[in-house]
C-alpha cells in the first residue's frame, strides 16, 4: 500500500465505471467533466445528455475557436481558385481543419459527439489533403458531424453523396456506358458490407451503375448535381438488390440501394465489430458482435441506441485497454493538464500540437482510415512523441504568450505533504485513480525523492522537477490508454 499523510484529504476518484465512460465514450477523464457526469446522475444519465449534445452547455471558448481558420467554409470554388493563384496552399487548407478539429476536441463539453465524429469520419474516411476533395471537406465535416449520432442509413446516404466523396472516389467522372467503379467498389469494401460479405465483381459493377450520375463540376463552380445523361442504365443485382434501372433518372433507385446497404446484415456485423472495436476491446467476441448488430438492426440502425446498448454490455465494463492514437493523447493530455489558450498565431497550442504529436488529423493517405490497432500505435517513434507532448504541454516549452498552463504550486492540495501523498493527490488528479507502488516508483525515480519527503511549494520537486513527476505519470499505460 502507498503511505499518505494523514492531514492529506484526499482528492476524490471516479468509481470504475465513470472512468471507463469518460476514457472510452468521450475525450478523456478531466475533474470537470467527472462533476458534470455526477450532476447527471451517474454514467447513464450523463451519456443521456451527450447524446442529446444541444442539451449540453457548450464551453465558451468553442463558439472563440469557430471563428478561427475562417477559410475552412470558404466556398470550395473560392478555395479553389486562392490555390491556383497560390495564395493558399492545398495543405494549409487541410492544416485549418486539422487544427480546428483538434482544438474543439479539446475545449467542447459535447465530448460524445466529438468521440462519434471522429469514429465515422475514420469509417468514411476522406483525406483533408486528396487533390481533388479537399475544397469539399471541411463541409463534408460539417455533414459528419450533423449525422453522427443520427440513423446510420441517413449519414451512409449523407456521405456517399456528398460532393468530397464523389470527388475522392471519382465518381464525377463516371459518363453513361462507362461507369468509374471506384466508389461502387468502396462503399461495398470499406463503408458497407465488407469483403465477407461474398460480392462479385459484376456486383461491383452494379455498384458503380447505380451511382453513376451523381457527378461535380470539376474545377468550375464546384456544383454537385445529379446528370441523367451521365447514367448507366442496365439490370443491377447486388447482394439480392435488383433493379431494371431503365430510367435514365436513377436518384431513386440509389436512394433504395444505400437503405440496403445499411440495414444488411454484412454491414450490420461490420459497424457492429468496428464500434466493438472502438469502445469495448481490440479483439471483441464474436458473441458479443453478433448481440450489437442485431441491436443496431433492431433499432433501424440508430446510433444513440447502439451506444446504449454497447455500454449496457458486461464486456463494456472488462479489463481490456484500448491504446489511444497520438492525437488522443495529446487532446486528452491538454485537457486533464487545464492548458489554455487565447489565438491561433505561430506557436499557439492549435499550431504547435498536431506537428508535436506527429499526426494531422484526417490526413491519413488511404481510404481505410489511420489505424488504431495496438500494434500500429505501440512503436518507439511513437512512445517518443507522446513523451515530447507530455513533457511540452507540462512545462509549456516552445509556446507563445497567449497559451497559459497551470503552475506547479497549483497542483498542490496542501502547502506542505508527503511525496508519497503528491504522487496519490496527482495520479487521481490527472488519470481518475489511485497512485499505486508502481507508479510511486517511477516518480521516485524521476525526481530522485524518497517516499517520506516533506515536499512544499519552494521544494525541487516542484520548483525544478515538476515537470518530470508529471511526465512519469503521464507515460504510463493508465494514460496512454482509455
Amino acid at each position: 500500500m502507498v503511505t499518505v499523510a494523514g492531514s492529506y484529504p484526499k482528492t476524490t476518484v471516479p468509481t470504475v465505471a465513470e472512468l471507463r465512460m469518460l476514457n472510452r465514450m468521450s475525450t478523456g477523464f478531466t475533474r470537470g467533466q467527472l462533476s458534470a457526469m455526477r450532476a447527471a446522475g451517474g454514467p447513464a444519465g450523463w451519456l443521456d445528455k451527450q447524446l442529446a449534445p444541444s442539451t449540453v452547455a457548450e464551453a465558451p471558448i468553442v463558439t472563440t475557436i469557430n471563428g478561427w481558420y475562417p477559410d475552412r467554409l470558404v466556398a470550395p470554388d473560392v478555395k479553389w481558385q486562392r490555390k491556383e493563384a497560390r495564395l493558399k496552399s492545398v495543405w494549409s487548407y487541410a492544416r485549418d481543419l486539422s487544427c480546428w478539429t483538434q482544438l474543439r476536441r479539446i475545449y467542447s463539453n459535447r465530448t460524445v459527439l466529438e468521440t462519434m465524429t471522429d469514429f465515422w469520419s475514420g469509417h468514411f474516411h476522406i483525406p483533408a489533403n486528396n487533390l481533388f476533395a479537399w475544397p469539399w471537406r471541411a463541409d463534408y465535416d460539417v455533414m459528419i458531424r450533423a449525422n453522427a449520432l443520427g440513423r446510420f442509413e441517413d449519414l451512409l446516404i449523407a456521405a456517399a453523396l456528398h460532393p468530397a466523396m464523389l470527388l475522392y472516389l471519382d465518381n464525377y467522372l463516371s459518363v453513361a456506358g462507362n461507369p468509374n467503379e471506384n466508389q461502387g467498389r468502396e462503399l461495398l469494401e470499406l463503408h458497407t458490407v465488407g469483403r465477407e460479405a461474398g460480392y462479385t465483381e459484376a456486383m461491383v459493377r452494379s455498384s458503380a451503375l447505380i451511382l453513376s450520375g451523381w457527378t461535380v463540376d470539376f474545377p468550375r463552380t464546384f456544383a454537385a448535381s445529379y446528370e441523367p445523361r451521365k447514367h448507366t442504365t442496365g439490370a443491377v443485382n447486388v447482394l439480392g438488390f435488383q433493379d431494371a434501372n431503365a430510367a435514365p433518372d436513377g436518384r431513386a433507385m440509389t436512394q433504395r440501394y444505400l437503405s440496403f446497404l445499411a440495414h444488411h446484415p454484412a454491414t450490420a456485423q461490420r459497424i457492429a465489430r468496428k464500434l466493438a472495436t472502438r469502445f469495448v476491446t481490440e479483439n471483441p467476441s464474436q458473441g458479443l458482435v453478433d448481440r450489437i448488430a442485431a441491436k443496431f438492426l433492431a433499432v433501424d440502425t440508430d446510433i444513440k441506441a447502439t451506444l446504449r446498448y454497447i455500454v449496457s454490455t458486461p464486456e463494456f465494463m472488462g479489463a481490456d485497454l484500448i491504446v489511444r492514437t497520438g492525437p488522443e493523447d495529446a487532446i486528452a493530455t491538454a485537457r486533464v493538464m487545464g492548458v489554455r489558450t487565447t489565438n491561433i498565431k505561430p506557436n499557439s497550442l492549435g499550431d504547435l500540437l498536431p506537428t508535436m504529436s506527429g499526426e494531422f488529423i484526417y490526413t491519413w493517405p488511404r481510404p481505410d482510415g489511420a489505424p488504431r490497432d495496438a500494434a500500429s500505435l505501440i512503436t518507439p517513434g511513437r512512445m517518443l512523441r507522446s513523451t515530447n507532448v507530455h513533457w511540452r504541454l507540462v512545462h509549456g516549452d516552445g509556446f507563445d504568450a497567449g497559451t497559459t498552463f497551470r503552475t506547479p504550486a497549483s497542483w498542490m492540495p496542501t502547502t506542505a505533504l508527503r511525496f508519497d501523498a503528491l504522487v496519490d493527490h496527482l495520479a487521481r488528479s490527472i488519470l481518475g485513480r489511485k497512485s499505486t507502488p508502481a507508479m510511486l516508483e517511477v516518480c521516485m525515480m524521476a525526481t530522485g525523492a524518497t517516499p517520506g519527503a516533506q515536499i512544499t511549494t519552494s521544494h525541487e520537486v516542484i520548483t525544478k522537477r515538476f515537470t518530470r513527476l508529471v511526465v512519469a505519470l503521464l507515460d504510463s499505460p493508465e494514460h496512454l490508454s482509455r
